[in-house]
């Protein structure tokens, strides 16, 4: 067994540096102190993790379109869903009356009653975008050459981004529940733990369960992390 080191500076601990009655190492080289309670536990972890059996195969889900070929996974869905119909109809809607309104205010010469209706108008166009990319958007995950990449379009969307397989300590979902008047909803997430200890999230809004444990599931062995629990993610 390789001797106990410090995760500091990578010098191994002498006798005299490990107090047991407190459960802490002192580093006689640089003086980091480091938790040997926690270190256990995240060993057994880890240990727990490579001797239970392979997790049954997922099924996959329905909207996912996957490309799974020795150096390359390739994952893709379309945004669409009966939600869009709704918010299409109401962008129609709601941009037909602000049209309206502001040929009114011309043919009037009423600058204050355009003005006025200007946010109005600012919340139907980002309504009518919203909806425009529900039926033209797609979600791709990659994985390719040690590059694990994340792309949303054509249309331009907030979250796309590349992650490298060497700073991937991690992945782990999150679940988020949201109860208003109009009722529950429940989102997902996938998230990533990065080696130099920060947490990024890699997708939002997954509607399914079955989405995002089969994409944690898969990235995590295509990307050879060895699962082990994270604190605060959602329970399988």
């Amino acid at each position: 067994m390789s001797p106990l080191a410090c995760p500091s500076c990578g010098a191994s601990y002498r006798a005299a540096d490990i107090d047991r009655s407190l459960g802490i190492a002192s580093c006689h080289a640089c003086g980091e102190v480091m938790d040997l309670r926690t270190r256990a536990a995240a060993d057994d972890a880890r240990i727990d993790a490579l001797t239970k059996p392979p997790p049954a195969a997922l099924p996959l889900p329905e909207k996912f379109k996957v490309t799974n070929e020795p150096g390359r996974l390739d994952v893709k869905w379309r945004w669409f869903s009966p939600v869009h119909l709704f918010t299409a109809f109401f962008a129609l809607f709601w941009n037909g009356f602000m049209v309206m309104w502001f040929g009114i205010a011309i043919f009037q010469g009423e600058a204050i009653m355009a003005l006025f209706g200007s946010l109005h108008a600012a919340v139907g166009i980002g309504i009518a975008y919203l909806s425009l990319t529900g039926f033209v958007n797609s979600t791709r995950v990659s994985l390719e050459q040690g590059v694990l990449t994340i792309k949303h379009g054509p249309l331009p969307w907030p979250g796309s981004g590349s992650w490298k397989k060497a700073d991937l300590a991690q992945l782990y979902a999150e679940e988020r529940i949201n109860r208003g008047r109009n009722g529950t909803t429940v989102q997902y997430s996938l998230n990533a733990m990065l080696r130099d200890g920060r947490r990024v999230q890699l997708l939002k809004g997954l509607t399914e369960k079955a989405q995002v444990i089969w994409l944690e599931r898969t990235l995590e062995n295509r990307l050879d992390i060895v699962d082990v629990p994270v604190a605060g993610e959602m329970a399988k």
